[in-house]
């Protein structure tokens, strides 16, 4: 059954070809995976480490496992795999050997795709359970470990009806991010777990102590002390920003938008259009001193230009969840976010700890933004400190994995 519902969406995919452009790259993508694969690999005896990612920020998420594996076992070649074009585009140019798509999770897929790669040992990075491949890993008895996942009671694998459907029993351990998830697999009769917390911890601080410079963004925030950065934007948060910072001047905002194509960037240009506002691919030309929205039309640099900034707005807290907070709380700058947070641990642990505030509308935030940037700034200094310093005990999550890890 689990098969002909691949093959069912493979096809509807298929026929949605002409109308999704992220459709249309993921298709293209798929062609000649496997023979790339299987080219590269011919008469290579070098071992073979496999990393599954479902999107970017799951890959961000992997690299401290990745990147800490390979400084001890230099020997191995590298695959990483991705199920969307938002996590396979912009990491194209990563340092690995190759970087390709899963193929659709069918019995034949995964048979072959698993023996053109031949992995030695495979890291499946969070969630996106792709169990035909999962089974063949177990059945040529492939390590397969499971990092930084965290586990909910209404998940399927927990109702008794659907359990047979359950991929977990085919990872060889399962690293966690929290207690509750290993009492819930324990419940369920998996106790191959390890509570070793969330390797996004490790890739922040590690990307935080870059000495990084980006001077469109310093010449813009060069003449206020008042900067609020919107990372991960969607319309929604755009337009819920945009009222509220429609009658405070001063504020300087720059907006990172989830998505960068030519109609997103054109919707945050209207979108404040109340203000003077400046394309980052332009700001050498445009004097983004006298700007007073500057969008940020490139990828890639997000993380590393939330230092510029007096506290940040995380997007997707409307729509389908909070993207990473992380990135944002390690430079100790205060964050908040939309009310769609409760799937994400850190987001509830920063805001019972004091450093995020979640808002319903654009009345909150101007009022949230009016504490922070208004006064003496004690208050956003204060949240912003207990940011910083949650990010920084959380810190070594990749190395407590390792240990764990037998080759």
């Amino acid at each position: 059954m689990y098969t002909i519902i691949t093959c069912f969406a493979y096809l509807l995919a298929c026929l949605a070809y002409p109308f999704n452009r992220k459709i249309r790259n993921w298709l293209k993508g798929q062609c000649g995976n496997i023979g790339r694969i299987r080219k590269m690999r011919r008469n290579d005896t070098k071992p073979l480490l496999w990393m599954h990612c479902s999107s970017m920020g799951e890959f961000e998420q992997g690299k401290p496992v990745l990147e800490a594996f390979l400084k001890q076992h230099p020997e191995y070649r590298t695959l990483i795999t991705f199920f969307s074009p938002s996590g396979y585009m912009p990491s194209r140019g990563y340092r690995a050997d190759m970087i390709s798509y899963i193929p659709p999770d069918t019995c034949f897929n995964a048979r072959k795709f698993i023996d053109a790669a031949n992995p030695s040992i495979v890291f499946w990075i969070k969630y996106d359970y792709w169990t035909n491949h999962l089974k063949q890993l177990k059945k040529r008895n492939i390590p397969c470990y499971l990092i930084s996942a965290t586990f909910r009671p209404g998940q399927y694998f927990f109702r008794p009806a659907m359990a047979w459907l359950s991929p977990l029993p085919y990872f060889t351990r399962l690293f966690v991010q929290t207690e509750q998830s290993k009492q819930l697999l324990s419940a369920a009769g998996i106790d191959n777990v390890t509570v070793t917390g969330d390797t996004r911890f490790d890739r922040v601080c590690k990307i935080a102590f870059k000495n990084a410079s980006f001077p469109p963004v310093e010449r813009f925030v060069r003449s206020s002390q008042k900067v609020l950065i919107a990372g991960s934007s969607w319309p929604k948060d755009e337009t819920i920003i945009a009222e509220a910072i429609r009658q405070m001047p001063e504020l300087k905002l720059i907006i990172v938008p989830h998505e960068i194509n030519p109609e997103r960037i054109e919707f945050s240009e209207q979108t404040f259009s109340f203000r003077k506002t400046l394309r980052y691919t332009q700001a050498e030309s445009g004097n983004p001193e006298e700007a007073g929205v500057l969008i940020v039309d490139t990828i890639g640099i997000l993380s590393m230009i939330y230092r510029y900034a007096g506290a940040a707005y995380i997007g997707c807290g409307f729509d389908n969840g909070i993207h990473n907070t992380l990135e944002a709380a390690v430079y100790g700058i205060p964050v908040t976010f939309g009310p769609k947070y409760g799937k994400f641990e850190e987001a509830k642990k920063l805001i019972a700890a004091g450093g995020a505030t979640p808002i319903n509308n654009a009345r909150e935030l101007r009022d949230l933004l009016s504490v922070w940037f208004d006064g003496d700034g004690k208050e956003r200094e204060r949240q912003g400190k207990i940011c910083a310093d949650y990010v920084e005990c959380n810190n070594g999550t990749a190395e407590k994995i390792l240990e764990e890890i037998k080759i």
